[in-house]
């Protein structure tokens, strides 16, 4: 067996789990366009994605696991590129926004809308942390608690942002998103200032990390 050939093999199984967790995932959703999160049950899950009891434990150990990884994939991957619609408003200039990034921010209003504000902050708050860290430490380090207290802030406030638009019209949302992007710039600035370097030289540094 040549080398490309084993290395497929190894990689087949990881694909078949990949596309289980997807689909687990694509599930939780269509349950939440009829039920309020707290409503919702593993055995619902497990209906509507067409699986085995066994085959959702196999991946998550709970419903609160799946939700966590589903959200995750909507907020830290939204443009299926490795993009995040949260991160990418670090940028000077947020790229248009394409179908499947619509639909990954359709989907966190929704579980905000059904009950799930906690959950979007948390995984939300990870994220920008996540960059923010890779962009201001780049020997292991932790980032200022001053940074932190920032990000927390912004965090709540895109949180609050995007309940508020689950309800409104698509052109609402979409001044709430760019509103979002507005108030991120705000924090460039605020935290460079904090941190005693330039805005551009903030920007660029975080457009590498979320790149």
């Amino acid at each position: 067996m040549s080398v490309g050939t084993a290395s497929a093999v190894a990689e087949a199984p990881a694909r078949c789990a990949d596309r289980m967790k997807v689909r687990l995932a694509d599930a939780l959703w269509s349950c939440l366009e009829e039920k309020r999160l707290a409503d919702i049950s593993v055995g619902d899950v497990i209906e509507a994605a067409d699986v085995s009891r066994g085959s959702f434990y196999y991946h998550f150990s709970d419903l609160d696991h799946l939700t966590t990884w589903a959200l995750e994939c909507e907020i830290m991957d939204s443009d299926r590129q490795g993009h995040s619609f949260a991160i990418l408003s670090s940028r000077a200039v947020v790229p248009e926004e394409t179908p499947v990034m619509s639909r990954s921010i359709a989907r966190v209003c929704l579980l905000l809308d059904r009950g799930g504000m906690s959950a979007v902050f948390e995984v939300s708050l990870d994220a920008m942390l996540g960059v923010w860290t890779e962009a201001l430490c780049g020997s292991g380090e932790e980032l200022p608690d001053s940074v932190v207290a920032q990000l927390e802030y912004a965090a709540g406030g895109m949180v609050g942002m995007l309940a508020r638009a689950s309800g409104s019209s698509e052109a609402k949302r979409r001044v709430s998103v760019a509103f979002l992007h507005e108030r991120h710039l705000w924090l460039v600035q605020r935290v460079a200032e904090v941190l005693g370097v330039s805005a551009r030289e903030l920007m660029g540094r975080l457009d590498g990390a979320a790149a």
